[in-house]
């Protein structure tokens, strides 16, 4: 092979030969060509050499400095000219080995860190000399090198990181078809020993899956994407010429695989693999499309696909549909042009399906189209009716937000089909075709089809918009109906959110969504109920609730605002009804003074502004508001207790910046923006006057506990009332500073309502006196943000005011202050409250005095000064304030990139005072180095990344961008040796711990790597353990890429004789291990040298034998070795045999360790040994010792026997372990070990009943005796949760082991006894951790339906299972729907479960006198009972729910999920015949519950509701739809006069007295039973 000399190499002599060039002659190619030519030919191939070698050089350079890429041009186009020149000699030098490997090394280098297109150039000159080289062997050698060098980088065994230059080359070679398929193989073979004599297809597999692992990085995905089509193309290509098959269904299976190995590629492939495919190839679309559907039709999807393969199969067919080849369920003949179609049942699964990923993809199946004019089907549309409510109460916030965008699209296409259906309709040349067709002699034209052929005919178009216009319908109604006030959060944001889409996107493809459709606005505006709902909605508890539904209303144009609505009184219009709801909620507001409802107040008052269509209406208003609040406020000067409880300003503050907005979007006269300057100045002394009254509370040390003793005799008043008045009127009043001066960003214009110069200097130094003194923390975060608003206007004061003199100073003036507050203000604690933010705000002026570099250096070098502490009793302390400065620059995403600079200065000062006498300043000093460490690192990662450390590869930190950095590092680390030891120096160990965890996390730099190892390989001997850990886990990184056995062996010598050196180095090792384990390295060819390793020193050296903590980390890392499977034979008998008697025997010493670690790895060994062995006798022998000795290393024995006995066959054992546990959880005490056991226990059990091993269970006499016992014992909530997740088990157990009459009758009462217990269990008081246990028992007992003979005894249980389907926490939900899969035959959704169960128990007890007690309790909110109902009368309900709490903090609801009205008409359809439930007592008691609840309705309603009325609460709303939902259904089984009556009269008194419309609606509905 050639060698290669470097540019810098002939230098000297390329400059020699060319030292006479005119500077013109390279200028480009061309002039260098035409030059070359004109040379001797005898010294023309020398001479392009030396050109070539400068150009290189340039060029080399030039990728330095980042240069356009011209010199990369010049060169390749100079080989190219060389390459077609007419001289022999020139055209032989352009083909050389040694020029196209220069070339190929130059590409790689720079487009791995600068992917310049000019280089592309190079990859056609690769192409050239390789394909059309003069010499077939040059040009071979030249594609072996450059194949062997790529087939290295995908293979990942390059020492150098260019893998994108290398994909890209790749993807350009078998682009141009330079490189074969076959030659990849051949080098790949020859290359990986691993591969040699392997079938073709298995070692296309194996490369083909290095591609795909590279697609896990995030800027080479698309190139392997492309390089992995090329290669699956290619083999589809061959395969008729070869003995291997590469088929669609191999290619969907390789695809499969791969995103089931790593889902995170699942995207890429999408838009990498698939995506090119389908563009391009139709034909191989199509037989990929086959292959999916046929080796896993989506039929599979209860119970055999993963969750992997069903969403690329999902992504595969969504691509299909785009692209024509898919076409949508219908009831009507398909297009020719489809190929697949999806049917009905498939996609109803799917949209059912728990994983939120695959309900999405199937969602976006659904809806997508190869055109946004073409129309739904009906079977569409009847998918989307079933099963979009489901997806709008989804937990899953960003779920939502994907089933949001899918909703736009799906308007889009609905409004896109209606307007180009009726736009059809209206051509006169379609009103020709229709004439012609009209005449039975003329042939009817032949069929079209296509997206808008269906629009071409007039009967198909007309049914066409019908059946769009009514889903259209039916989804704005649905969107009303999710508005209710009973319903979730989840289903009002996202019907809001959903609400405003559908008003917004436009008609017609291509429009806007910026405007407002008007016929929906129309609809929505003339809908009485739509509006109450939206109006409410604007005081919900959310604030995005609020503001959704007032941005709704804002939308509607002033020609609806102001037409006449049905709800106002009087024929009013919208402006009337939102006086009216203003009116009640202020006087809501004032009662409560919850934040929410101030706010919603506000939003309202804010509303009434834009609705408002003048600006001398809208100034007259926003003075009325400012009128109101200095009443309040002159009240809270006078008595501030009494204003507390009565009068609180928050709302009113908040009301003033909801209409500022809208003042501030128009110009104004001079007369009238003499007024808006007098609403500024008024503004300001408000704020101040609040400020004054309310700023002895906020300033005190500890606001949150401070009630001034002049308050404390007034009743009602306590401190959280007092400091809510208080934080929430400087908070919205600081809020309204900040608005007021917003207006000064914009381009100074005519009657622009820019505040006053006086206005806004009093306004500037209020927040700087606020901002200094307060020591609430929540106020002055917001005081924070107005003082950095006025700090960043100081700069455009001289362009809105160029007439007034003396602005220019402000800023200044500002800093002055805050450099004094730094130095004399008071610090009784680490916090310096609003200083921090003062100094931020200041330099966000990005001003040039005081500069970013002046303030920084001044605080630094107070942050330095030294304090001793026998100089200073801590209460000033300057230090701490400027080191808390600097955090919070740090901290800052704007100023922390102006910090970089600054970091290692800033890490030394941290780092010094570290090492300071003053508690406080250390404390400072270590949140500085924290702050520091996510300013390099980053705070987006979890605690888990956090903590695991370095993966081996990613770049953490660039320390080229922070060239300081390594060198700050090595210091810290310097410095503190000698002393580390010291246990009285822990400012020490302080200052090391930041140094160690940025190696730790980042890797380690290049610079002073030995140096840094050195240090950190001295810290394993530390004395302190924490030291040792944390520097064992710091030279990890140092050991991932590295040959760490090896290093570890050194370290494990040179430490022979130190204790704790040889705990650190045992604590490297394992820590080695772990994180290999984690990145799913191999690591099982390492096991056999660490145990040769470690073994040589266990029996050489005495420490490891007589240290317990030496011996404990080496057991640890055995232990270690075996949980992650490395031996399969976990090792071997004899030598087991040989270990066991050394940890098992009583009599051994081992066995009594003094050492709690080591003791602890013993009994890891025990049981690993013994499950080797499938030794339960020598297991319990030792359990049974530990218990005695220690029940943490019992408990920690019983943790671990499930893992690793899970590979242990065979009855005996298992009933033998159940014998073992069973006889635990009889001991008496041991909590702990109990509970373990106990879990333990159920799971042998769960999986002897799913193997239908019946005889290995214990008998039911000995489950007896172990229920009662565990009833009879003392029990805390730990075992209690334990208790009730076993009881499935054990309850399942019991009715699937064999029992006579007697014994049948037992269990049939304990089965309903039982399921009682699950049933409060699942109460909503219950904490989460009880409620989750029973599910999960629920889903153990329901785990093989067919053991059950379904009875009347099953209906507590069964009801406790639709308990847990509806709980408030989603995890729950998820176990509960798990369970019910054994019922209703599918794994899905919970809210669709709790349906299909409703039916189910429909089905199967409907004759069942219990079953109608329970469906009677449902309807009517009581606690579910079998016999003997206990009703509350629904006017006693009424009467309880109407008690309204006006505390400051409502005591929040612990079943946020439920929804009253839906559980009503859910359990309403399971009643299966009225007219058989004649005389029934269950039915009786419903009438009976109805009538009362409809008499008090009546008497309600003589006082009128409207807006935020009483109906609007919703637990009263909730009442009142029960009753008149039971209402409807008594009427319709008929033959019940009163009941019928007594709604029709509340329909009539409803009506007049404005009761909520959605109410009035359910009146009028009929049953759907």
């Amino acid at each position: 092979m050639e060698t290669t000399s470097t540019p810098e190499a002939s230098t000297s002599h390329a400059d020699t030969l060319l030292a006479g060039v005119d500077s013109k002659v390279l200028v480009n190619a061309n002039t260098i060509s035409q030059w070359l030519l004109s040379q001797p030919d005898n010294l023309r191939p020398r001479i392009a050499q030396e050109l070539f070698e400068k150009l290189l050089r340039d060029a080399s350079q030039s990728r330095q400095y980042n240069a356009t890429g011209h010199a990369c041009v010049k060169l390749c186009s100079f080989v190219q000219q060389c390459a077609k020149s007419s001289d022999e000699a020139l055209k032989q030098w352009a083909f050389t080995e040694t020029l196209s490997k220069r070339l190929f090394h130059f590409y790689l280098e720079w487009y791995e860190h600068d992917p310049h297109r000019a280089l592309r150039l190079t990859l056609d000159i690769l192409v050239m000399t390789s394909t059309l080289n003069p010499s077939p062997q040059t040009g071979q050698a030249i594609k072996g090198h450059v194949v062997e060098t790529l087939v290295a980088i995908v293979a990942r065994r390059s020492t150098r990181q260019l893998t994108k230059s290398g994909l890209q080359c790749l993807d350009h070679l078998l682009s141009k078809r330079a490189v074969s398929l076959d030659e990849i193989g051949r080098n790949y073979s020859e290359t990986q020993p691993s591969m040699a004599g392997v079938p073709e297809l298995y070692l296309w597999r194996s490369f083909v899956f290095y591609l795909f692992s590279w697609m896990e990085v995030t800027y080479v995905s698309p190139l392997a994407g492309k390089c992995v089509v090329h290669i699956f193309r290619g083999l589809e290509t061959a395969a008729p010429q070869t003995d291997s098959v590469f088929t669609a269904e191999l290619w969907q299976r390789w695809l499969q695989d791969a995103c089931i190995k790593n889902p995170a590629i699942m995207d890429d492939t999408r838009n990498y693999i698939l995506v090119p495919v389908f563009k391009t190839d139709r034909a191989a679309s199509l037989r990929l499309l086959q292959a999916f559907i046929k080796r896993d039709p989506l039929t599979a999807v209860e119970h055999r696909l993963g969750d992997q393969t069903l969403l690329l199969q999902l992504a595969t067919l969504e691509l299909g549909k785009r692209f024509g080849l898919v076409e949508e369920p219908s009831d009507g003949v398909s297009q020719p042009l489809a190929h697949i179609s999806l049917q009905e049942t498939v996609l109803d699964n799917l949209l059912t399906y728990p994983s939120p990923s695959v309900r999405s993809s199937a969602f976006s199946l659904l809806i997508s189209s190869q055109a946004t004019t073409k129309p739904f089907s009906q079977v569409a549309f009847s998918l989307l009716k079933r099963h979009i409510a489901a997806f709008h109460a989804d937990y899953d916030a960003k779920f939502r937000n994907e089933m949001l965008s899918l909703s736009k699209s799906l308007i889009r296409r609905v409004k896109n089909v209606l307007s180009v259906a009726q736009r059809s309709l209206s051509r006169p040349a379609h009103l020709r075709t229709r004439e012609i067709n009209a005449d039975a002699t003329v042939p009817s034209p032949k069929k079209r089809f296509g997206p808008e052929a269906a629009l071409k005919d007039e009967a198909e178009a007309h049914e066409i918009i019908n059946r769009h216009e009514a889903f259209l319908r039916w989804y704005i109604d649905f969107l009303k109906g999710e508005l209710l006030p009973t319903a979730s959060y989840q289903r009002h944001i996202t019907a809001i959110r959903a609400a405003l889409l559908v008003l917004k996107v436009g008609k017609h493809a291509g429009a806007s969504d910026d405007g407002v459709d008007i016929d929906v606005a129309r609809i929505i505006a003339f809908d009485a109920t739509w509006i109450r709902l939206l109006v409410d909605l604007t005081l919900d508890p959310f604030d995005d609730v609020r503001d959704g539904a007032t941005t709704l209303l804002a939308l509607f144009p002033q020609e609806i605002v102001k037409a006449p609505s049905a709800f106002a009184r009087d024929s009013g219009t919208l402006l009337d009804i939102l006086e009216e709801f203003s009116l009640k909620a202020q006087a809501l507001a004032n009662r409560t003074g919850r934040a929410d409802h101030g706010d919603g107040v506000a939003r309202s008052q804010g509303l009434f502004a834009t609705w408002l269509d003048n600006p001398e209406s809208q100034i007259a208003f926003s003075s009325k508001l400012i009128q109101g609040l200095e009443g309040k406020i002159l009240k809270a000067e006078q008595d501030l207790g009494h204003a507390a409880i009565e009068s609180p300003v928050h709302a009113d503050f908040a009301s003033i910046s909801y209409v500022w907005q809208v003042l501030a979007r128009t110009t104004y006269s001079d007369d009238h923006l003499k007024v808006v300057h007098q609403l500024h100045r008024r503004i300001v002394d408000c704020s101040k006057r609040i400020w004054l009254a309310v700023k002895h509370v906020l300033c005190d040390d500890s606001p949150e506990g401070h009630l001034p003793e002049e308050l404390e005799d007034i009743e009602g008043l306590d401190t959280k009332d007092l400091l809510s008045y208080s934080f929430r009127a400087v908070h919205e009043s600081s809020n309204l500073l900040r608005l007021i001066v917003g207006t000064l960003r914009l381009k100074r214009a005519p009657g622009a309502p820019f505040p006053t110069p006086d206005v806004f200097k009093d306004a500037g130094y209020l927040t700087f006196e606020q901002l200094a003194s307060l020591r609430h923390r929540g106020a002055f975060s917001t005081v924070s943000l107005t003082f950095a608003t006025y700090c960043q206007l100081t700069q455009n004061l001289r362009d809105a005011f160029p007439e007034v003199e003396g602005l220019d100073g402000l800023l200044h003036e500002w800093y002055q202050g805050t450099i004094t507050c730094i130095m004399t203000q008071a610090s009784t604690t680490r916090r310096s409250a609003g200083i921090p933010s003062l100094i931020a705000a200041i330099l966000l002026a990005n001003v040039q005095s005081p500069s970013f570099g002046e303030v920084f250096n001044t605080l630094g070098e107070i942050g330095k000064k030294t304090v001793r502490l026998s100089e200073t009793d801590g209460s000033n302390l300057p230090q701490v304030h400027a080191l808390n400065c600097l955090r919070e620059i740090f901290r800052s995403s704007v100023l922390s990139k102006k910090a970089e600079s600054y970091l290692g200065m800033a890490l030394n000062l941290a780092a010094n005072s570290l090492k300071s006498e003053v508690w406080a300043i250390r404390n400072c000093g270590l949140l500085l180095l924290r702050s520091l460490i996510d300013c390099l690192l980053g705070t987006g990662e979890s605690k888990a990344i956090i903590e695991s450390g370095w993966d081996g590869h990613s770049v953490r930190i660039s320390y080229k961008k922070y060239p300081t950095l390594p060198g700050v590092i090595l210091g810290l680390l310097q410095s503190v040796d000698g002393v580390l030891d010291v246990v009285s120096q822990s400012g020490a160990a302080e200052a090391v711990f930041p140094a160690l965890d940025i190696i730790r996390r980042a890797g380690p730099p290049e610079e002073h790597r030995a140096e840094l190892r050195k240090h950190i390989e001295g810290y394993l001997g530390s004395r302190i353990w924490h030291v040792r850990e944390i520097a064992a886990k710091t030279l990890c990184s140092f050991l991932l890429q590295e040959d760490w056995i090896t290093e570890v062996e050194s370290l494990l010598g040179q430490f022979e004789k130190h204790a704790n050196g040889l705990h650190g180095t045992l604590l490297a090792a394992r820590f080695v291990l772990e994180r290999k384990a984690d990145l799913g390295h191999h690591v099982k060819s390492d096991s056999t040298r660490v145990k040769q390793v470690l073994q040589g020193h266990f029996q050489s050296s005495g420490l490891f034998q007589n240290c317990p903590e030496i011996e404990a980390a080496y057991l640890e890392i055995t232990n270690l070795l075996t949980s992650l499977d490395l031996d399969k034979e976990q090792a071997d008998k004899a030598a087991s045999y040989t270990m066991l008697p050394v940890y098992t025997d009583s009599s051994s010493p081992k066995h009594h360790s003094s050492s709690a670690l080591l003791d602890m790895q013993i009994s890891m060994k025990v049981v690993y040994d013994t499950a080797a062995l499938a030794d339960v006798d020598k297991l319990r022998s030792c359990l049974s010792d530990t218990l005695k000795r220690d029940i943490n290393t019992a408990t920690r024995m019983l943790e671990t026997i499930p893992s690793a006995w899970g590979s242990v066959q065979g009855g005996k054992a298992k009933a033998e372990l159940c014998a073992m546990y069973a006889s635990i959880c009889k001991l008496p005490g041991a909590t702990e070990a109990r509970t373990q056991a106990l879990l333990n226990l159920g799971s042998v059990v769960d999986d002897s009943l799913s193997n239908h091993d019946v005889q290995d269970l214990p008998s039911l006499a000995k489950l007896d005796m172990l229920w009662d016992h565990l009833l009879e014992e003392e029990i805390n909530p730990t075992l209690s949760c334990a208790i009730i997740t076993t009881s499935g088990s054990l309850m399942a157990a019991s009715l699937s082991l064999p029992s006579d009459l007697d014994n049948t009758a037992k269990v049939d009462q304990r089965l309903m006894s039982w399921g009682e217990l699950i049933a409060d269990a699942l109460d909503a008081d219950n904490a989460f951790d009880t409620r989750f246990a029973a599910a999960m028992a629920l889903r153990s007992f329901f785990l093989d339906s067919r053991r059950h003979s379904w009875n009347s005894k099953y209906l507590p249980v069964l009801s406790a299972l639709y308990d847990a389907l509806i709980d408030d926490d989603d995890e729950v939900r998820e176990v509960a729907a798990s369970a019910a899969t054994g019922i209703i035959g599918t794994y899905m959704l919970a809210p669709t479960a709790a349906d299909r169960l409703v039916v189910w128990l429909r089905e199967h007890f409907r004759e069942r006198e219990e079953f109608r007690s329970l469906v009677i309790c449902r309807m009517t909110g009581h606690t579910p009972h079998l016999r003997d109902i206990e009703m509350i009368p629904a006017d006693q309900q009424l009467i309880k729910t109407m008690d309204f709490d006006d505390s400051l903090f409502a005591a929040e609801e612990q079943n946020l999920f439920i929804d009253e009205v839906k559980e009503t008409m859910r359990w309403r359809q399971a009643l299966y015949d009225f007219g058989q439930w004649k005389g029934d007592a269950p039915f009786e008691n419903l009438v009976q519950w109805t009538d009362s609840g409809l008499a008090y309705l009546i008497q309600l309603s003589e006082k009128e509701d409207g807006p935020l009325g009483w109906t609007s609460d919703q637990h009263v709303f909730a009442v009142c739809a029960r009753v008149l939902l039971s209402a409807v259904a008594i009427t319709a089984a008929g033959k019940v006069s009163t009941t019928k009556s007594l709604l029709e009269q509340f329909k009539h008194v409803g009506t007049r007295a404005r009761i909520h419309g959605s109410l009035l609606e359910m009146a009028l509905s009929e049953a759907d039973i």
